[in-house]
């Protein structure tokens, strides 16, 4: 096998049992992937992950390209000190993916490996490189190399020195990254500190934004107020060199003054700026040892666990079911099936606060928008615009709809209850939010550009409910087949797979080039009146299809119940 235990001889640790242990878990977990694509609903992932690799790699593309290009000509023009601006963009830059993105999934979860004979430091190793191949990690790579070959390009003199400094940059954000993720996991583990981290990352995002449409030309061009200046520039220029003194100890400036340091032949500096690079990677190696060597002596993050100290008294549950034979009142259907599993889904709404940063954005950047929109010649297609892109926020969430129960959902194949009330439930709770977001950007745009013509408004709303009955439809389906367990004590967690994504932005684009292809040839034709019973046949469309798929997602489910405990039930 991988020779998973010591020597029995002489009951010592070879370094070729560490080799064979690595070789297990690479050939473990290279099966266990090429295997999820050969059972059922594998070969809708594989097309997944080859839509989605490609545009990772474009959007990748163009910073790397920018990256490389902009270190060649500052070193061409005798600037190689401005190398670190480059350094500390590609460090915020990576920072927002890694907030926006997340890391990869595992294809299995690198904790059960404690079981084993596997030392602290083979842990570590291992968890360290499950985490590689995040997005921002290889972007800082390739940025790295990038600006390497830039200034190798320029002075072909400093191509060691170039890269031995930018390897050691790369390395530091690489296990930055590392670090910080390993303790947000670890922080994230409450409910609590849930909250307070999903507000920062909404206040950062927010702020972010505004900046960006306050202070960006390209929204600014009846607002020169707000416009970037030649004043402001040299503003933000001093405001940097105030503050540089601080900033001279941190990696990127100290990979700059390596650099610098080379170019003129002052090789003790450039030897001392690396060491130091380094030294940061050594404390971030240190603290994300610290964290996993708590886990490797079988810490547990769950909300779970952290209640278990809590746990309240069963008595107080209790006053919660109507006694028999008592009657209670309430009318029959509150005790249904789709009453008890709504109630459920909104608990799950309030506890999981990713969905919440998902609900709030889309009306914030609306309100961000939607005044510098209203003021273009552009201004009749604000509502549609507004009421698609909030659509954005609320559709994956049915793509996924058994992904916050975990192997919970077993329990709805044992009930006695309909599955078909299941899913209406979950439907029901996706109309509501969807409903909500739609009324909150609408009088945003009320209150910012004034009131739109009754025939748009009605249009919009049409056009809005065929579009979520149809995605519900879709949705429900892929549920099934395609499921993705989100944790909650989890960082970045995702809402559907990459597929159901794909399926989910498809639809949303196809219908909204439908409709707005009815709204163009209406105006062209000047046929105003054709378009309210034209999207009211749509809608009776999607009504129609989407009663005969509840029909038949009932028996759709049972046939696809193996995948969907498979996924939600892994550890």
């Amino acid at each position: 096998m991988a020779e998973l235990i010591a020597n029995p001889k002489k009951n010592i640790w070879t370094a070729q049992q560490t080799v064979a242990q690595f070789r297990a878990i690479a050939w473990l977990r290279w099966r266990i992937l090429f295997n999820g694509f050969r059972r059922k609903g594998g070969a809708g992932e594989l097309v997944g992950r080859i839509l989605v690799y490609p545009m990772l790699a474009a959007a990748a593309f163009f910073p790397t390209l920018g990256a490389g290009f902009a270190g060649w000509y500052f070193t061409t023009q005798g600037q190689i000190a401005h190398v670190s601006w480059l350094l500390w963009g590609a460090f915020i830059l990576c920072q927002l993916l890694n907030i926006n993105l997340g890391r990869p999934g595992t294809t299995f979860n690198p904790n059960e490996l404690i079981r084993f004979p596997v030392r602290l430091r083979n842990f570590v190793a291992i968890r360290l490189f499950f985490g590689l191949l995040a997005p921002a990690n290889v972007l800082i790579m390739l940025i790295s190399l990038a600006i390497a070959v830039g200034i190798s390009i320029a002075r072909p003199s400093l191509c060691a020195y170039a890269l031995i400094a930018l390897a050691a940059f790369a390395a530091v954000n690489v296990l930055f990254t590392r670090m910080v993720f390993a303790w947000v996991d670890r922080w994230l583990s409450t409910r609590r500190a849930r909250e307070i981290f999903t507000l920062l990352i909404f206040a950062g995002s927010i702020a972010f934004q505004w900046a960006n449409v306050n202070f960006n030309p390209a929204y600014n061009h009846h607002r020169h107020a707000n416009a970037i200046t030649p004043q402001r520039m040299s503003a933000a220029v001093q405001l940097y060199h105030r503050a540089h003194p601080f900033l001279i100890y941190l990696p990127p400036e100290l990979t700059g003054s390596a650099l610098v340091a080379a170019q003129r032949g002052r090789w003790m500096l450039f030897t001392a700026c690396v060491v130091a690079t380094l030294l940061f990677a050594a404390i971030f190696l240190a603290v994300f040892t610290l964290r996993m060597r708590t886990e490797f002596r079988g810490e547990v993050l769950s909300d779970v666990a952290n209640a278990v100290a809590a746990r309240k008294p069963l008595a107080a549950h209790v006053a919660l079911a109507p006694s028999a034979g008592v009657d209670s009142g309430a009318p029959r259907r509150l005790h249904s099936a789709v009453g008890v599993v709504l109630g459920k889904e909104f608990l799950y709404v309030r506890r999981n606060t990713g969905i919440f940063y998902s609900l709030i954005v889309p009306v914030v950047m609306v309100f961000l928008f939607a005044g510098k929109m209203s003021i273009r010649s552009n201004s009749a297609w604000l509502i549609p615009a507004a009421v698609a892109y909030t659509l954005f926020s609320v559709m994956p969430l049915s793509y996924n709809s058994f992904g916050l129960e975990a192997a919970g959902a077993q329990f709805y194949f044992l009930a006695p209850v309909r599955l078909r009330d299941v899913f209406l439930a979950k439907n029901i709770l996706n109309l509501l939010l969807a409903f909500v977001e739609i009324v909150v950007v609408l009088a945003v745009i009320v209150y910012l550009s004034g009131r739109p013509s009754l025939l748009l408004l009605s249009v919009t709303l049409l056009w809005a409910a065929s579009t979520l009955l149809i995605g519900l439809t879709l949705g429900n389906l892929r549920s099934v087949s395609s499921p993705k367990k989100i944790e909650f004590a989890r960082a970045a967690g995702k809402q559907a797979s990459p597929l159901s994504a794909f399926i989910s932005m498809g639809v949303l684009l196809v219908l909204a080039a439908f409709g707005g292809g009815l709204l163009v040839a209406a105006r062209f034709l000047n046929l105003s009146w054709v378009l309210l019973p034209a999207f009211a046949i749509l809608l009776a469309v999607a009504f129609v299809i989407y009663v005969l798929g509840l029909k038949h997602v009932e028996r759709y489910a049972l046939g696809h119940r193996e995948e969907l405990f498979e996924e939600l039930s892994k550890r």
